[in-house]
């Protein structure tokens, strides 16, 4: 087996840290290791989100011993402009990312690949404004005629300094 320490993998730097790519893991597992590498998928229909568990097993040369490693991924349908089409391909290749940094393959300051901290990066979560004249505003009304506060609101809505006056 060849001296896996000296590998130097090509990072990406996103705001002044260094990530190693999935791509580079999976290229070091077939550059220099005898493995098995399998996903499982399953779709969440309440959440309508793909999870997938990425198993990874690397031999040894030292009797026929292997070490099993996973990683769990979740993509949401939507919840991003490449997640329209591709939730379960992201959510495989976190997968594999977190069962491969599991191994300790392409580990710097944390087990997240670049393709996890682009994708943490350009989906932060925005709460919606509230707006009268919708079923959601609806909805808040009677959720705050039912004990509900203005802070529970806020948690999913974003609320103008005039819609909080209106509705409390």
């Amino acid at each position: 087996m060849k001296n896996l320490k000296t590998h130097k993998f090509k990072t990406t730097n996103i705001k002044g840290k260094e990530y190693i790519d999935v791509c580079e893991r999976v290229k070091f597992l077939r550059e220099y290791l005898d493995y098995e590498l399998t996903t499982e998928y399953k779709f969440i229909d309440n959440l309508n989100a793909w999870v997938v568990k990425a198993t990874l097993i690397i031999h040894t040369e030292i009797g026929g011993n292997f070490r099993t490693y996973t990683g769990l991924a979740q993509e949401t349908i939507g919840d991003s402009f490449i997640n329209k089409t591709s939730a379960l391909e992201n959510a495989e290749t976190s997968a594999i990312g977190r069962a491969c940094a599991s191994a300790g393959i392409g580990l710097i300051d944390s087990i997240a690949s670049s393709d996890e901290i682009r994708k943490a990066n350009n989906t932060q979560y925005k709460k919606p404004e509230l707006k009268e004249d919708t079923k959601q505003y609806e909805d808040v009304v009677k959720a705050l005629a039912n004990g509900y506060t203005i802070e529970q609101v806020e948690q999913k809505y974003t609320l103008t300094e005039q819609m909080k006056t209106k509705l409390s």
